[in-house]
């Protein structure tokens, strides 16, 4: 079963695909007093693999997550 061709015309099986650790914030908290917000809406961010609870609206993966699951950002 193939789960899709890339630009270059490779099939890549479903079993070969990996869900990247890279994306955009598109929403931050306040923080709290001890421990104020780093980051905001618009950043591209790194996370620590498999951290975060996957919740899926109109068929986009987000990922709710501490701040600490942030590796780096641009």
């Amino acid at each position: 079963m193939t789960s899709g061709i890339t630009k270059g015309g490779l099939i890549v099986p479903e079993t070969c695909i990996k869900e990247s650790c890279k994306g955009e914030i598109v929403a931050v908290g306040d923080g709290t007093t001890k421990t104020p917000m780093q980051f905001r809406p618009g950043q591209i961010a790194w996370r620590v693999k498999d951290w975060g609870m996957p919740v899926e609206i109109e068929k986009e993966r987000y990922y709710l997550m501490e701040q600490s699951a942030i590796l780096a950002t641009l």
